[in-house]
């Protein structure tokens, strides 16, 4: 995507930035630049065109952008809209120990969890994020009720960053949010910085209008005895690729990722997930589950690297597929590159039909195969719908019940 100064510069001022973030925002251009397209023989983009994720250009920053996203169910600490061009819309009153605030992109923690040089995308953002938001949680506050951030829009290209610095000892829920994008592109980057013995959960939630294309890149950092649980959905758009992980930066730092997509005819979804541990006694865990109708597919590819000098760690991975139609696809790529042996660590991967025997036990005490089989896949995702805030799961879950109903459609 062509991407100039003049560009950049526009979205600076119509944020009210100073001369740091513009100075930041070029940094990243410059860096942008220089990067081509990933190549389609690297493994982490043999099942999509990063070209056709990649927006054909920015244009003028709308006031408004898409329609009302309607209200955040249960009762969070704090709601948050993010639209392109304007800074973020905050209802209620925020709790002791937590600010919420544009972000300013002369901040200097922008880039600790994604920098710029890590691709195309991470960079395009850091220079033209046209929408931002800080949240900071003082150390030892413990929240009640999750921060919710929704990420809003109509079409064209929408390029929202999140910060999020959690203090020391504190305690803090994030659900994000991605809404809208009908016919546009949602190029995005959350990152995360845990402080020592922080306490982090983490929801993203992709339900992206029907012909969203996006590519959404969320990292963790985790400090010496911080926990970070996150838990993503992944439901919306036609074409998405999204890229989590978390580096395991302190000593007796963990990570848990459990996810789950639900896709249906046409979607296609590429996911990349990673636990990079840096320091010895850590702790991860992945947990990745894939339900396929009609004719969509999903490609992962998951990585845990345990650096030389993490002893001690122990980290898991498993990655299951449940294929609803002969017209389905699923690809699952499994990595480990352990670079010492006080470790313990396993990983595994199914792809799969509904298990006759399951649906035959279903059938035989009255129910019909297309009820037996929504029921199995209600259980298939139970696992992770059990770890999503209260508030959360009453969004989710009619979404996923009207697809549970449509599975005999499409076949």
């Amino acid at each position: 995507m062509p991407l100039d100064e003049e560009t950049v510069r526009r979205i600076a001022t119509r944020l009210e930035e100073g001369e740091a973030g513009v100075a930041a925002r070029l940094r990243a251009l410059e860096v942008y630049r220089e990067q081509p397209l990933p190549r389609r023989s690297l493994h982490l983009w043999r099942y999509t065109d990063p070209a056709a994720l990649m927006p054909d250009g920015l244009g003028p920053l709308p006031a408004e952008a898409g329609g009302a996203p309607g209200p955040v169910p249960g009762r969070p600490a704090a709601a948050v809209l993010l639209r392109p061009g304007e800074h973020p819309g905050i209802e209620g009153t925020l709790p002791a120990g937590v600010t919420v605030e544009p972000l300013d992109g002369g901040d200097p923690r922008l880039g600790r969890a994604v920098p710029e040089v890590r691709g195309p995308f991470e960079a395009m953002n850091r220079a033209a994020f046209d929408a931002g938001v800080l949240v900071r949680v003082a150390p030892g506050t413990a929240v009640e009720g999750p921060v919710w951030i929704r990420a809003a829009s109509g079409g064209g290209a929408f390029l929202p960053r999140i910060l999020v610095d959690v203090g020391e000892g504190a305690t803090v829920t994030v659900v994000e949010e991605h809404v809208g994008g009908a016919g546009g592109f949602r190029i995005a980057v959350t990152e995360i910085l845990a402080g020592p013995g922080a306490r982090v959960e983490h929801v993203p939630i992709q339900r992206l209008d029907d012909g969203a294309r996006g590519h959404l890149t969320v990292r963790t950092v985790a400090d010496a005895g911080a926990s970070v649980a996150t838990s993503f959905v992944s439901l919306g758009g036609t074409l998405v690729k999204m890229d989590l992980g978390a580096r395991l930066a302190g000593e007796g730092a963990s990570s848990e990722l459990l996810g789950f997509l639900l896709g249906g005819d046409g979607q296609r979804f590429d996911h990349h997930t990673v636990h990079r541990h840096e320091a010895p006694r850590g702790r991860s865990d992945i947990g990745f589950r894939t339900v396929l109708t009609g004719r969509s597919r999903s490609a992962y590819t998951g990585l845990i690297r345990i650096e030389q000098e993490a002893r001690g760690v122990e980290a898991y991975q498993e990655n299951r597929n449940l294929l609803l139609s002969k017209e389905a696809r699923a690809d699952t790529i499994p990595e480990l590159e352990i670079l010492n042996e006080d470790v313990q660590c396993t990983h595994g991967a199914t792809v799969s039909p509904v298990d006759p025997d399951q649906a035959f036990y279903l059938e035989s005490r009255g129910l019909d195969p297309v009820e037996a089989e929504r029921l199995i896949v209600g259980g298939f995702l139970e696992p992770t719908l059990a770890r999503v805030p209260g508030g959360v799961r009453e969004l989710l879950e009619p979404v996923i019940a009207a697809r549970l109903e449509a599975l005999g459609a499409g076949r």
